[in-house]
C-alpha cells in the first residue's frame, strides 16, 4: 500500500533539500550515503525514499530549484529599469545576494554537478548557459566604448562570474562587508575597468 502524502509534504521536501545541501557541501556528494542523509534529516532511510527516489534525485532537484530561482531573479534584474549600468549593478547585486544566502548550494553546484546523469546534468548546464547569456548581454551593453572584442566577450563575462561565484571560499556575509557592499565593489571595479 502506497504511503499517503502528509499535509506539509512540500515543506518537508524543502527541508530535506536544505539539510542535504549542507551535508553535500561539507562532505562532498560521493562521500555522503543515503544513511548519512537520513541521519542529517532525522528521518529513516525508508521515509527519505518516500520523498526522493535516490540520492541523485536529491542532488538534481536542489540544483534545479537553485538555478530556476537564480535565473528568474537575474532576468528580472537585467530587464529592470534604468540604463545598462544600473541593470548591470542590479543583476550583480542579486547574484551576490543569492550566492551569499545559499553558500551550500553554490558549493554543491560548483563541485558536484558531474555526479548527475547526462540528462539531469544537461538541464543544469542549460540553465547555467542562460545565466551566462544574461550577464554577457549586460557586459556588452555596458561596453559603450567598445573596448571588448567579440572574441573575448565571453572571457570578460566569465571573469565577472568568477568574482561572484568563488566568494564562497573566503567571503563571510556576516562579516564586515555586506553582500550589497560586495556587489557594489564588484560592479564598481568591473565598470571602472570598462570606462578606463
Amino acid at each position: 500500500m502506497a504511503r499517503t502524502q502528509s499535509e506539509n509534504y512540500p515543506e518537508i521536501r524543502r527541508s530535506i533539500l536544505r539539510r542535504s545541501a549542507a551535508l553535500f557541501a561539507r562532505r562532498g556528494y560521493p562521500n555522503t550515503s543515503i544513511a548519512d542523509l537520513a541521519a542529517a534529516n532525522k528521518i529513516s532511510r525508508g521515509l527519505l525514499y518516500h520523498y526522493f527516489d535516490s540520492k541523485e534525485k536529491i542532488l538534481a532537484e536542489m540544483l534545479n530549484e537553485h538555478l530556476d530561482f537564480m535565473l528568474a531573479e537575474l532576468r528580472k534584474a537585467a530587464e529592470g529599469p534604468g540604463d545598462a549600468a544600473a541593470r548591470f549593478r542590479a543583476t550583480v547585486r542579486k547574484m551576490v545576494e543569492i550566492n551569499a544566502d545559499s553558500k551550500d548550494l553554490q558549493i554543491v553546484l560548483l563541485h558536484d554537478l558531474q555526479n548527475l546523469g547526462a540528462a539531469d546534468r544537461g538541464r543544469i548546464v542549460k540553465k547555467q548557459r542562460d545565466i551566462i547569456a544574461i550577464l554577457t548581454k549586460l557586459v556588452g551593453d555596458c561596453d559603450r566604448g567598445r573596448k571588448i572584442a567579440s572574441r573575448t566577450l565571453k572571457v570578460h563575462t566569465m571573469m565577472l562570474i568568477g568574482m561572484i561565484n568563488y566568494t564562497y571560499i573566503w567571503y563571510d556575509p556576516a562579516g564586515p562587508v555586506t553582500a550589497a557592499e560586495y556587489a557594489a565593489l564588484v560592479a564598481d571595479n568591473y565598470l571602472g575597468g570598462l570606462a578606463n
